[in-house]
């Protein structure tokens, strides 16, 4: 049996500083979200592509391994974290509805949340080499 935990963490933060007259102002905007996972269900998912689109599965009907090696099948996929690690943009879709994008290039990564119904085909596209990392994170 696999044992979950783990956390998304989303820390945006910018000052921006202005002086007139001799009077500096000091702007800050602030985004902080982390929610921690105790239990449910996670895949790994990573690979390297070419220059074409890549179909990379159904998310409830895909086979995902486990840390143990174990099959991992989602009742529900309700987050998704992506990385891509080319310099040029490769974005993660679903294959029939744009119900979300997620853009990626040189290792940042995108988030989303997902309603539990979300299971059509995942397509990465966009152009340039380089590898791909996504997390799934669901319950059973």
């Amino acid at each position: 049996m696999s044992n979950v935990s783990g956390t998304i963490s989303v820390n945006v933060e910018f000052r921006d500083t202005t002086t007139s007259s001799g009077v500096q102002s000091l702007k800050t905007v602030t985004l902080r979200d982390a929610t921690e996972y105790t239990s449910g269900k996670v895949a790994i998912v990573t690979g390297t592509v070419g220059t074409s689109a890549v179909n990379l599965g159904t998310l409830g009907t895909t086979t995902y391994r486990n840390a143990s090696g174990s099959v991992v099948s989602f009742s529900a996929v309700t987050r998704l974290a992506f990385s891509w690690s080319g310099s040029s943009e490769r974005f993660l879709t679903e294959q029939n509805d744009d119900m979300f994008k997620l853009r990626s290039a040189d290792g940042r990564v995108a988030v989303t949340d997902l309603t539990a119904d979300t299971f059509s085909p995942l397509m990465l596209q966009g152009l340039g080499t380089g590898t791909y990392t996504l997390v799934i994170y669901g319950t059973s």
